[in-house]
């Protein structure tokens, strides 16, 4: 029970981090330099491309969403597998991605824009229809290669 208590508190710090290490006003800095972004309808999550160019994103991100994916795939596989790992596993990682982000400017606020809805997926996986739930973060972990390279 401690580890679970320590887990979420570890998670709420990380992201709490993760919104206020991004300020609007260096948001509204990079709009004013130039840097144009189209909208992408029906993009997950309002992510937007950069002029129809995918973000940059740092390596750790990019394989975090990766080991995200993996471990979704191992899960489908495994019918009897539990969602509570899982879920703790998944959050672990998207904990990882966010103390490992180097990503700034308008690609990090793009970044932002594709992880919101992941961290609510993440959170809603239960045993109640997990396979499901599973298949529907597998879909969305597969749109990443969509918007960041």
């Amino acid at each position: 029970m401690k580890k679970s208590t320590l887990y979420y508190t570890a998670s709420l710090v990380a992201l709490l981090f993760f919104f206020t290490s991004c300020s609007t006003e260096k948001h509204k800095d990079n709009q004013n330099q130039g840097e144009e972004v189209h909208d992408t309808h029906g993009a997950p999550g309002g992510v937007q491309l950069d002029n129809g160019n995918k973000w940059m994103a740092n390596i750790e991100t990019t394989q975090g969403i990766q080991n995200m994916a993996q471990m979704v795939d191992v899960a489908l596989a495994d019918p009897a597998s539990s969602a509570a790992p899982l879920k703790e596993n998944l959050l672990l990682e998207f904990t990882d991605i966010l103390n490992k982000c180097t990503m700034t400017g308008e690609s990090h606020e793009q970044l932002h824009n594709y992880l919101l809805p992941l961290k609510d997926q993440i959170e809603n996986l239960d045993e109640t229809d997990k396979n499901a739930a599973l298949g529907e973060i597998k879909s969305y972990l597969s749109t990443y290669k969509n918007y960041f390279e």
